[in-house]
């Protein structure tokens, strides 16, 4: 297992702002940015290069002998070392403050996966394991779902073939159709979920094994998988609205949310005694509209944009039709079982 270096962990998930470099005291060699700084009462100096692709590496001079001060990179460093060390690593952070900035991976790809899920879709990683601080998910906001895991993992956990020089791999957890599954599974830097179900996940490396279009087409198909248009039966009683004669006027109306429809859904208007039927269909083209209404037996907080599109005979989706089919009550909003959904659908 590779050891990582002081500065390698100081500057874990940073990368360089070059533009701020002659401000916070680095010089331009031929090869590297250099950094020189006395600390310590001068007892030590400090010695950081920077190379172009961003990598970190440094000395501790002890300036009493001219020599590296080799101490504080023992793992089990007397007093005085780790006070030398505990100094040296407050100079690293103050530097990555100055002119570094902060991504939330560890991998250049993972943090242009990151940035370009911020861009389409304005999801931020979420770093939900406080044990796990590597782990983070991509949510979809309204069905409040991930449709992706980020993780920095042992290459063993996925492989045995060999882990290109390096312990530890970024991958990437997505959705996946089963049906899909199989043909993904034949590509380089694809593998069964790992953390998540194999079922319905693959795990993907982010080390450039696949180009980054791949990977993007691969997170929208995810993602896809929780916003696809769903199916509502909502109920609407007679004694508090005219629903019979709601769209004469108008093809679309003002009606109560209490459950997470999306734009796009498609709404079946059930209603109630005396008439106990489905007869209308409708899409929802707006949601979340605060609204303030309290009645006797009536309370809205919010309502939701309906716009008609089909009227059924009142005989046909009948309350004894829609049991046959996986309804066994429409007490509020729900989910339209597929039996049914397949028959309003013809």
């Amino acid at each position: 297992m590779a050891i990582i270096t002081i500065e390698e962990e100081a500057f874990q998930k940073q990368r360089p702002d070059f533009s701020q470099f002659p401000a916070a005291g680095f010089t331009r060699h031929q090869h590297d940015y250099q950094f020189t700084q006395d600390f310590m009462d001068g007892q030590f100096r400090a010695v950081l290069r920077v190379s172009d692709d961003g990598q970190v590496s440094g000395n501790v001079i002890d300036r009493s002998t001219g020599e590296e001060y080799l101490p504080l990179r023992a793992i089990h460093c007397g007093p005085f070392a780790a006070q030398v060390k505990a100094a040296y690593i407050d100079l690293l952070h103050e530097i990555a403050r100055q002119c570094f900035t902060a991504v939330p991976f560890h991998g250049n790809q993972a943090n242009r996966l990151a940035t370009w899920i911020n861009q389409k879709f304005h999801d931020q990683p979420e770093f939900v394991f406080k044990k796990l601080p590597d782990y983070a998910a991509f949510r979809e906001p309204q069905s409040q779902k991930w449709y992706g895991l980020v993780m920095n993992i042992p290459w063993s956990r996925l492989t045995d073939k060999g882990a290109h020089g390096k312990d530890k791999v970024e991958v990437i957890d997505l959705r996946c159709p089963s049906q899909q599954q199989p043909a993904l599974l034949k590509q380089d830097g694809v593998f069964p979920g790992y953390h998540l179900s194999k079922k319905n996940w693959i795990c993907v490396t982010l080390d450039d094994t696949l180009p980054d279009v791949a990977i993007k087409e691969m997170v929208q198909a995810s993602r896809h998988l929780l916003t696809k248009p769903r199916a509502w039966l909502v109920p609407a009683n007679p004694k508090y609205y005219d629903i019979m004669h709601a769209f004469v006027d108008s093809d679309t109306i003002t009606w109560k949310q209490s459950t997470k429809v999306r734009v796009g859904d498609t709404a079946y208007m059930y209603v109630s005694a005396p008439v106990k039927a489905i007869i209308y269909r409708c899409r929802v083209v707006k949601t979340d509209i605060p609204y303030d209404y309290q009645g006797p037996e009536l309370k809205i907080k919010r309502v939701m944009r309906l716009r008609f599109e089909k009227e059924y005979d009142h005989d046909r989706f009948t309350l004894a039709y829609i049991k046959q089919h996986g309804v066994t009550s429409v007490q509020g909003p729900r989910h339209v079982p597929a039996e049914l959904l397949k028959e309003l659908e013809k």
